[in-house]
């Protein structure tokens, strides 16, 4: 994305500026911006290539000074199942229920006016932990930049025939 005739910033431009200056900034580039800085702030510890590369990163390194600049807001997900809103699950197996968990999610994200891609931030309950690389499988179909990430296994969920429970996703936006 280009600015009329001038090339696009960067994030050391965006450091170089006040805080006064990048808030003048559009919307467009300010959220074009926060996507950078989501992708720089997210590492791995290691180089090591394990059975994990690619679901979720080690840590994500908040760099306030840049989210104030562009006026990023963080947005918290609450904890949501595969419940519709009559409480019925949806979905009569497991990868049917973990994508509509993911699906209901997405819902909320969209309503806060951000996306997965901007998620630094998720914990996850499951009840059978023997379908862990089917969850993965769902998971990639949602989340394509890792964040940090827990899954954690639990004998049951409010309900008992809920799979699945995301209990928190923590992402940004930019403010208008």
């Amino acid at each position: 994305m280009t600015q009329t005739g001038r090339a696009a910033l960067t994030l050391a431009d965006l450091d170089a500026m006040s805080i006064e200056q990048a808030q003048s900034l559009p919307f467009s580039e300010r959220d074009r911006l926060l996507d950078l800085i989501i992708g720089d702030g997210r590492h791995n510890a290691t180089d090591s290539v394990s059975h994990r590369t690619g679901l979720y990163g080690d840590y994500f390194e908040e760099d306030i000074t840049r989210m104030l600049k562009v006026r990023a807001v963080k947005v918290y997900c609450r904890g949501t199942t595969s419940s519709d809103f009559d409480g019925n699950p949806v979905g009569e197996t497991y990868r049917e229920q973990y994508r509509a968990c993911f699906r209901h999610v997405e819902t909320i994200l969209t309503a806060a006016r951000t996306n997965y891609g901007r998620v630094i931030k998720m914990i996850v309950f499951l009840t059978n932990m023997d379908l862990w690389s089917e969850f993965n499988e769902i998971y990639r179909e949602f989340i394509s930049n890792s964040p940090c990430r827990a899954v954690i296994g639990t004998t049951g969920l409010a309900q008992k025939p809920l799979a699945i429970e995301i209990v928190e996703c923590v992402a940004y936006r930019v403010a208008d």
